[in-house]
């Protein structure tokens, strides 16, 4: 099973993408770039790796402690604990999706920013920002598709096309 999973986190003015990806569930290769907010072009961090996918959990070991060590010997804070990741990362998990929020999501979904951009910017996981989405009656794998009533015509909002044709339906009826 071939995958390709990616992350972008902006952490304060720097954006640092991690592009997991395999084609053949042997091996992965792992992709990561940084750069400032303010100048795109330059990168701050670059580089590529590929693995046997049976090593991964052994890296992330390793990685986890030399950079631990690293922010000790550089007198830089901790990185933040494991069981702390999600809370940190994505600081909306788990709030509600306010109308200002969806019609932000769907601006950007149709302008073309990736949904691990999206979820970066609403500080929720990926996940979050598909299920969001599909609830918004898109389908996250295709942004040129729009719902024939509008938008943000799902959801929690009502349809005027279905409402107009309940009313025309019932003075009809009558």
């Amino acid at each position: 099973m071939a995958f390709r999973h990616i992350n972008e986190l902006p952490l304060g003015e720097k954006i640092f993408r991690i592009e997991l990806s395999s084609d053949d569930d042997i091996s992965v290769s792992l992709t990561l770039t940084g750069w400032r907010e303010t100048a795109p072009e330059t990168p701050i961090a670059s580089g590529a790796l590929t693995m046997p996918l049976a090593d991964v959990p052994t890296l992330r070991i390793a990685l986890t402690r030399a950079l631990r060590a690293l922010a000790l010997a550089a007198d830089v804070s901790e990185p933040i604990p494991d069981r702390d990741i999600l809370r940190e990362l994505f600081p909306g998990h788990g709030a509600p999706w306010v109308p200002q929020h969806e019609e932000d999501l769907t601006r950007r979904f149709h302008a073309g920013e990736t949904i691990a951009r999206i979820a970066a910017r609403f500080g929720r996981t990926p996940d979050s920002v598909r299920t969001k989405l599909r609830e918004l009656g898109h389908d996250p794998r295709r942004p040129e598709h729009c719902p024939p009533d509008g938008c943000l015509s799902w959801s929690r909002y009502a349809s005027p096309v279905l409402l107009g044709a309940a009313e025309t339906g019932h003075a009809q009826a009558g």
